[in-house]
């Protein structure tokens, strides 16, 4: 990279010197120098590092009070993807790094935000922290030391990433800290890692295109809004629900009163009637209730008047039964006298009925007695039973001792376990030993059929090969393969795979394009390069990612693939035909080549080939400075020469310089056959593998006879092994018996001391077995003497009830006869009774229908209606049937009254109920509606001035930036009545004559996308709220002009006074771009073909003397050129 002076003077400055040109680079490189002769202090104390380390360390003498507080100064790694161990001393400005693609600088980024507690997914790259561990490493370490606030000391941040259990330990200034920790004291700081506008890394550059309008404003103001702006819309965004809320609940709530209105209002008709009739019902229940104390006053007078009658009655009876007490003494006193039989009567036929009871007591004891003797008899039998068996038993034992003591007394066969299992064990170990032969066997014999299989799927491969290059698509698929084999590894799986796309995806330009005229192909090829013919041209973004993680992550292959939406029409030719070929031009390069639409909006896209003319013929020196000053062509070619015009504005119109090459023969779209050296290699690998199969199989048929020979060795083996244990399963069967026979015999022994005791014992049992039996049969006995007693104790108790029977038969003669005598004062003193007795039992019906009254009176009436005396007053006055006649009257009222919906009055004021409670939440919530007003007022008129102000100030910087390379940008905000849809618009324009269009993923290009995103990411610089802002790779896709003119901004805003950090990772630079003194390059050079001693032999005093030297021999020619 060149120092500022790089760029050519005008006409008439003088050329800078040598110590100018170089006077404020800061330069470090592995000799440890800090200047351009390698001469200092470092230089003498070289430090050994690993080759992946940075060549960046910190220079001597840089003040940290430059870097805004949360700004990173210092990133240290160890085992960190594709980092041994490297540390980072940073700018407090802009810090470019810059290295090859696959040195690690995006890796740099990843540790940046991993060390600061952020989620990979940010990264859009891997999501396990594991995979971020060097391969063949446990653990990673990340340290990331970031400035502290004024008069503090920094922030260490650290970061343990664990490859087995995929886990993270934090610590902050050397002591571990939790996760949350951590994410407060970014937040502190104002560190938004997953904030686009913030921290851009390379897999999601694309993504910040794909922002919608109102993600981009959210974004932006927490990039670039102090904290209370970020606040405030949070509170408005909360305000604005809760309003929307609000207004729909009062609104609902309304509309709710009305229907609630409407539906009372259609009951009033049937309310009205249904008054009417409570009316009328509530004299009902009046005279109900009133009917209640007249009956129970109607009832107690009539009460008193049957009690009066019941004392008359009872005062004749009493006269009566002493007029007739004389006659009726005689009849009195027989009468006493049957009773007096009639009970004797009774006493005997009880003390019959007991003896016959105490009879059927004595039938019972005898059969009791019956059923123990049968019982006793049946135990003694079994007893007698049992004792016999013992003593077969007893029997049997002793002749099983014998015969056990006997086979005791002849020893067994010898029998030695250890030698049995020695023998077995041999037999044991050799068929291991087969087996072990036949498994390294199989071994073999697999590896051969895998051999096999390998040498058949080359053999047939090979032939679909050559069969293939007999087909036109054939010997293209050979062409590209030679020319790349990824390339026709993916072309391959893409033609069975299509389907996973939503759009077609296109074969490399190789394969699906062609030149019209063969004689143009030369012309054409000069302006592409190899990566144009054989990259991939997807429809969509998504596709683009899809095929990328198919390439990369699960082929493992490395291919290009680029992506264009716009149709191939929408690039316009910079001139007519006519015009063209008046400047000697035959045409535009797109105009040549044959191929799908999408293919050749791409090469217009990323190629400019609608805009890049050819021609067979030369063009003359007229032409050419026709073509020169008419600008709108800067590439073409013509005849065997391409031609590339370069316009320096700042040096004036004049500054005019063409670059000349000769157009080489091109290596693609030729009809040159195919190389016939392919197909011969092709039947020489044929040949050689079904040579190499055929030995394959006879190793194969050799093998398998060893295996079957030792598998029937095996067989042998095994039958004699068996055989071996048979004989001693035996032996040791016959040694175990033998063993246990002692105690087999005292085992016996011992149960024949037990049948011995347990014959004692049965015999005991048997003798009082029949002693119980014969007292048994003696209680029989005393049991039916006892029922003979009993029976003659029936007989005299028989006899005695006769003869009472007899005494009461003929006093109740005697009874009858007199009782005749008096018949007529008997009669009379009945009839008296009888209506003593009907008086009675009228009183007691009174009495219990008063009871009844009262109680229903009591429950009827209310206390206070009790206490009033009205209805005591209203009794006195009328009677039970006046009362019940104005009650039928007035049900007859009520009982005419009908209404359509009986529960009209109830639903009335059920509705009623609800339209109040319905009134106060409408009430409520427009109180509510009016707060949240007044809120969102107070809020929005601090807010929306703010906000204006802070967009016009983007939008300035955005547009300025765009004026610069001749385009034109804006930036504004789009107020949607619903504050949700409140949105950041960015409109662009790169081709005059067009209007500004809306920057999303389809209307511009990649290209156009990237000069978009940075210069509206410079546009929050003097803004930025972060302390450090990351931008990957942004420059890529960006033609010369845009990626200077931009480097140029970025320089220019990112090292101005008071701004945040900035990152800018990149693999490649332009030459002769803008350098100034605040701003660190960090040139990251690491991989496996490093040299070992590392970065010590990157010397940047030696690359400077080489561009000084150059530049000695540049400016005297640019000077020329502008006088």
């Amino acid at each position: 990279m060149a120092s500022e002076p790089v760029s050519f003077p005008a006409a008439g400055q003088r050329n800078p010197t040598d110590d100018e040109m170089f006077s404020s680079f800061n330069l470090r490189g592995g000799d440890g120098s800090h200047n351009v002769d390698g001469n200092g202090p470092q230089a003498r104390s070289r430090r050994r590092r690993d080759p992946t380390a940075s060549a960046s360390p910190r220079p001597d003498g840089q003040s940290s009070s430059e870097f805004k507080p949360g700004a990173i100064v210092r990133v240290k790694l160890k085992d960190f993807v594709t980092y041994n161990e490297a540390e980072f001393f940073l700018g407090p400005s802009l810090n470019m790094v810059i290295g090859p693609n696959g040195t690690g600088k995006s890796s740099l980024v990843c540790a940046i935000c991993l060390g600061l507690g952020f989620p990979s997914n940010v990264l859009g790259r891997a999501t396990a922290y594991g995979e971020f561990v060097k391969h063949g490493k446990d653990e990673a370490t990340i340290e990331v030391e970031l400035q502290g606030e004024p008069g503090e000391s920094n922030y260490v941040v650290g970061l343990l990433i664990i490859r087995e259990n995929n886990s993270r330990d934090f610590t902050i200034n050397r002591r571990k800290a939790t996760h949350k920790e951590v994410h407060q004291l970014m937040s502190s700081l104002r560190i938004q890692i997953d904030n686009l506008c913030q921290f851009l890394p390379q897999e999601k550059v694309a993504e910040f295109a794909g922002l919608t309008p109102v993600e981009l404003l959210e974004k932006t103001l927490q990039a670039a809004a102090p904290e209370e702006m970020i606040a405030w819309q949070s509170e408005l965004k909360d305000h604005y629900k809760v309003q929307a809320e609000a207004q729909r609940s009062a609104d609902e709530s309304g509309e709710e009163i009305k229907r609630l209105e409407q539906r009372q209002a259609a009951l009033q008709t049937d309310v009205e009637r249904l008054r009417e009739k409570e009316e009328y019902e509530a004299a009902i229940a009046k005279l109900k209730k009133l009917k209640l104390v007249v009956a129970y006053n109607e009832a107690r007078e009539q009460f008193h008047v049957e009690k009066t009658k019941k004392k008359d009655a009872e005062r004749r009876l009493k006269q009566l039964q002493r007029d007739s007490a004389p006659s009726l003494e005689a009849v009195n006193k027989k009468q006493e006298y049957v009773e007096g039989v009639k009970a004797a009567v009774e006493i005997r036929t009880a003390k019959l009925r007991d003896a016959e009871k105490d009879a059927d007591n004595a039938v019972r004891g005898i059969e009791a007695a019956e059923t123990k003797v049968r019982n006793l008899a049946g135990q003694l039998e079994a007893e007698q039973g049992a004792f016999a068996a013992r003593r077969q038993e007893l029997g049997k034992i002793r002749k099983k001792i014998t015969e056990l003591e006997a086979k005791y007394k002849q020893n067994p066969r010898e029998f030695d376990p250890a030698e049995w299992n020695r023998r077995i064990r041999e037999q044991e170990h050799v068929i291991r030993d087969k087996e072990q032969e036949i498994a390294e066997l199989n071994e073999q014999a697999t590896t051969l059929r895998t051999q096999g299989k390998e040498k058949n799927r080359i053999i047939q491969t090979a032939q679909e090969k050559m069969a293939a290059l007999d087909s036109h698509q054939g010997q293209l698929l050979s062409k590209l393969r030679q020319a790349n084999n990824d390339a026709a590894q993916i072309w391959e799986w893409l033609q069975e795979n299509q389907n996973v796309f939503e759009s077609e995806v296109f074969a490399p330009p190789m394969l699906s394009c062609s030149v019209k005229d063969p004689r143009y192909s030369n012309l054409v090829q000069a302006f592409l390069q190899g990566d144009d013919f054989l990259c991939f041209t997807t429809q969509s973004p998504e596709d683009l990612r899809k095929l990328n993680h198919q390439i990369v992550n699960v082929m493992g292959l490395s291919g290009t693939i680029r992506c264009c939406t716009a149709d191939v029409n929408s690039f316009r030719r910079p001139t007519s035909q006519a015009e063209l070929n008046a400047l000697g031009l035959d045409g535009f390069i797109i105009d040549f080549i044959e191929g799908p639409d999408p293919v050749l909006a791409m090469f217009c896209a990323e190629k400019q080939l609608h805009r890049t003319a050819i021609a067979l013929a030369d063009i003359s020196e007229e032409q050419y400075d026709k073509i020169t000053l008419d600008g709108r062509i800067r590439f073409f070619a013509a005849g065997r020469q391409s031609y590339h015009i370069t316009r320096r504005v700042e040096y004036g119109s004049g500054a005019v310089s063409t670059r000349v090459q000769q157009v080489r023969p091109g290596k693609f779209w030729t009809d040159k056959p195919v190389d016939d050296s392919v197909k011969r290699e092709l039947q020489r690998q044929v040949a050689e593998a079904v040579g190499e199969r055929e030995e394959l199989k006879k190793e194969n048929t050799r093998l398998l006879g060893l295996i079957n020979a030792s598998r029937e060795e095996i067989t042998k083996i095994n039958d004699k092994l068996e055989q071996v244990r048979t004989e001693k399963n035996e032996l040791q069967r016959e040694h175990s018996i033998w063993q246990a026979l002692p105690d087999k015999i005292e085992s016996e022994k011992r149960s024949e001391q037990d049948k011995r005791q347990e014959l004692v014992e049965t015999q005991r049992q048997l003798v009082d077995l029949e002693k119980q039996h014969d007292r048994a049969i003696l209680k029989k006995a005393e049991a039916i003497l006892q029922h003979q007693a009993k029976l003659s104790d029936i007989r005299e108790a028989y006899q005695a009830l006769q003869e009472a029977k007899v005494l009461l038969i003929e006093a109740q003669s005697d009874f009858e006869v007199l009782k005749e005598k008096n018949v007529e004062i008997i009669q009379n003193l009945e009839d008296e009774k009888k209506a003593l007795g009907e008086i009675s039992r009228q009183i007691a019906q009174i009495r219990q229908r008063a009871t009844e009254a009262k109680t229903a009176a009591e429950e009827a009436l209310s206390e206070e209606e009790r206490s009033g005396g009205e209805f005591s007053a209203l009794a006195k006055t009328t009677t039970l049937e006046q009362v019940e006649s104005d009650l039928r009257a007035q049900e007859n009222l009520a009982d005419g009254i009908e209404a359509n919906n009986p529960h009209a009055l109830k639903e009335y004021q059920d509705w009623a109920q609800k339209i109040e409670r319905e009134q106060a939440n409408h009430a409520r919530r427009a109180a509510q509606l009016a707060d949240v007003n007044a809120k969102i007022e107070t809020i929005r008129s601090q807010w929306e001035p703010r906000l204006d102000e802070l967009v016009s100030r983007i939008n300035d910087a955005f547009s300025y930036n765009f004026e610069q390379i001749s385009c034109a940008g804006e930036v504004g905000v789009h107020k949607d009545e619903d504050f949700e849809k409140w949105a950041i618009e960015i409109k662009v324009r790169f081709r005059a004559g067009e209007a500004l269009q809306r920057l999303d993923q389809h209307r511009q290009s990649g290209g156009e996308r990237a000069v978009s995103t940075i210069f509206y990411l410079m546009s929050l610089q003097s803004m930025a709220q972060a302390p450090f802002r990351v931008v990957d790779e942004i420059n890529q896709g960006m033609d010369p002009r845009n990626e200077r003119m931009v480097h140029e901004r970025m320089v220019e805003i990112a090292c101005g006074e008071r701004t945040s950090q900035y990152f800018l990772i990149t693999p490649k630079l332009l030459s002769g771009l803008r350098y100034d003194k605040r701003m660190r390059v960090h040139t990251i050079i690491s991989g496996e073909h490093v040299d070992p001693e590392g970065t010590i032999k990157m010397n940047f005093g030696k690359f400077a003397e080489i561009q000084r030297g150059l530049l000695n021999r540049t400016v005297p020619f640019a000077s020329q050129m502008a006088n």
